[in-house]
């Protein structure tokens, strides 16, 4: 009965504190990240406090010896201790034995808290999921910024537009075929009032690229999206980031994948790193980039709007 009455309350407390306490998810394990402090949960830093005082060849001591020692003397206890049973206050010994103990693990995991630098952990659990802009791929979102900044809307939005609805009528054709009939619209639509469109290849490729993917639902990704980061994805796309860096499941992965950046870097150490790559990435093949203040503060922002994986199925990057 006692041993029922004492494991409920165990269960209601650990209940308890399930229900009360919060514990965070944070991200997942990122070799990149040389700012995390990886530490032990809260119940082993005694062990890991330990481990500091073995250092080298005598680490095992610490790490194995010491460990298996304590559960080998737990084990052995009820037989090396053959004495009647007597009430828990007459056993000296043994009080003293646990009070020993839990002295030493309370001050070596006192110890550990202490000598642990600060650390921002991220919660990954409070972070909202990412709006439908943020799933584009740089190219496709490069594409929404230029049909904003090109005014397409103006001409092939609503009943009295010039020009044809687009949300139907771009899926009939193809890539190839828009960017033909973006530099000489009359070419391929007689009679067409459509001035040529002054863009660079790459541009017209985002440009077709998002037109293809138009429906009434992404159409509001127009509105949704921040001018800033439709401005920072093309420029990203205007260096060709993509050609070293994987966004959202396009590009390459030369260097490290950008989804979920915020989780493990912040504004400064970006910035710090276009400007100087070799400084904070010993070794790295990344030249530097001396973006103006207002170009850094676009493409910065758009790599810390950057979602934690590609798509919602996948795992963080």
């Amino acid at each position: 009965m006692k041993d029922t009455l004492a494991i409920f309350i165990a269960f209601v407390i650990l209940f308890a504190l399930s229900v009360a306490v919060r514990v965070p998810l944070e991200r997942m394990a990122d070799p990149t990240d040389t700012s995390y402090i990886p530490r032990p949960e809260w119940y082993f830093l005694f062990l890991f406090q330990t481990l500091k005082f073995f250092e080298g060849p005598l680490e095992i001591v610490g790490s194995v010896v010491l460990p298996t020692l304590a559960i080998g003397a737990l084990l052995l206890a009820p037989f090396i201790d053959r004495g009647r049973m007597r009430p828990v206050r007459q056993r000296t010994m043994a009080l003293g034995v646990v009070a020993l103990g839990a002295i030493g693990w309370t001050g070596l995991t006192l110890a550990a808290v202490r000598s642990t630098p600060p650390s921002k952990a991220v919660d990954v659990t409070s972070i909202a999921g990412p709006e439908p802009w943020q799933r584009l791929t740089p190219v496709e979102l490069a594409g929404a910024g230029l049909y904003k900044r090109e005014n397409c809307a103006g001409c092939h939005t609503g009943q009295n537009s010039l020009g044809p609805d687009l949300l139907t009528r771009a899926k009939n054709k193809t890539a190839a075929e828009l960017i033909d009939h973006f530099r000489n619209p009359g070419a391929r639509v007689l009679g067409s009032q459509m001035p040529p469109v002054q863009l660079t290849t790459g541009e017209l490729n985002s440009l077709a690229l998002f037109m293809l993917k138009l429906t009434p639902g992404t159409a509001s990704v127009l509105e949704a999206a921040p001018a800033s980061a439709l401005e920072g994805a093309m420029l990203y796309q205007k260096q060709q980031c993509g050609a070293c860096h994987q966004v959202n499941g396009t590009g390459q992965r030369l260097g490290p994948v950008l989804n979920g950046l915020a989780e493990r870097r912040d504004r400064s150490w970006i910035e710090q790193h276009f400007a100087n790559p070799q400084k904070l990435s010993p070794g790295t093949s990344m030249p530097p980039y001396k973006f103006g203040p207002k170009d850094m503060d676009r493409i910065t922002g758009y790599l810390l709007s950057l979602p934690a994986s590609p798509d919602p199925g996948a795992p963080a990057a």
